[in-house]
């Protein structure tokens, strides 16, 4: 099952692809995945919508219980064989780690099966993004009381770009917002490093929000239980737990959204190109 969108009646041979990692969690996925498709659907009118999951664990889980869903290249398969030609592709991955990079090498697979491939980037790719996350969520998360610290929980990865994480706990303190925290649910950072750093600033008081598309798995179940039972283990008080998505955001939807304007308007430059171009010119 392919979780088709048609838009109209005409079949246009423009295909819209939404690949999100997915969740188990229905509640969420509502607030969430189905309000971004719906939202880029709105958007791009004049393509036919598809969408996949990249986490085979939650394909698993959902076949298990009777909910099919689609992996990335499936949905391409079928897009090759009916004949599409214009392929825009968006994902709501956080940053641009193992997930997305796997989904960009299986896209890339299809190209000469399209006349035109175009792929959005992740949330955290340029500079801009990161701030124009602080600014999204700074107002509803951040405590005014720097004693009290937003601990932002997020999924994590195995990749160089961990430090994405790191980054965006940067940029907060660069806006002024220096008792916000990140920590990890794999990887680094773990626990044990933020429960350095929350003592190192002289935190007493905690709110935990998810730094991920979905409130799922991980933020009802390693944030809101796990997570919270060590920190008061460990004497910090938590006032708040959060479950809401970053995918409820809609200024973090449209960050997403003009990464995929930005793909259709202008090819990505190729560094390879450019150092050929200049070589011939120059050198």
């Amino acid at each position: 099952m392919l979780n088709k969108i048609i838009l109209g009646g005409d079949m246009s041979k423009k295909a819209l692809f939404m690949v999100h990692f997915g969740t188990t969690h229905n509640d969420t996925k509502e607030l969430t995945i189905d309000k971004m498709n719906k939202k880029f659907a709105d958007e791009f009118k004049d393509y036919d919508s598809f969408t996949a999951y990249t986490s085979r664990i939650v394909l698993k889980r959902l076949k298990d219980r009777g909910e099919v869903f689609s992996t990335p290249i499936r949905v391409l398969n079928s897009l090759a064989d009916q004949g599409y030609e214009e392929l825009i592709v968006q994902t709501s991955h956080v940053i641009p780690g193992i997930e997305y990079e796997n989904l960009v090498r299986e896209v890339n697979s299809f190209s000469n099966k399209f006349k035109s491939v175009k792929i959005g980037k992740p949330l955290l790719y340029y500079i801009d993004d990161y701030k124009k996350c602080v600014k999204a969520l700074a107002d509803e998360y951040v405590p005014k009381n720097k004693k009290e610290a937003l601990v932002l929980v997020c999924h994590g990865t195995d990749s160089p770009l961990a430090t994405s994480y790191a980054m965006i706990e940067y940029v907060f303190d660069e806006y002024g917002y220096d008792n916000v925290f990140v920590v990890c649910t794999k990887a680094y950072p773990l626990m044990d490093t933020l429960l350095k750093k929350l003592r190192k600033n002289g935190i007493e008081e905690v709110r935990l929000a998810p730094f991920m598309f979905v409130a799922g798995e991980h933020a009802k179940n390693d944030m809101a239980v796990t997570y919270k039972e060590e920190l008061e283990k460990n004497g910090f008080k938590v006032n708040q737990v959060i479950l809401k998505g970053l995918g409820e955001f809609d200024a973090i939807q449209n960050i997403f959204l003009d990464h995929l304007k930005s793909a259709i308007e202008k090819d990505e430059e190729d560094i390879a190109d450019f150092k050929k171009e200049y070589s011939a010119k120059y050198l």
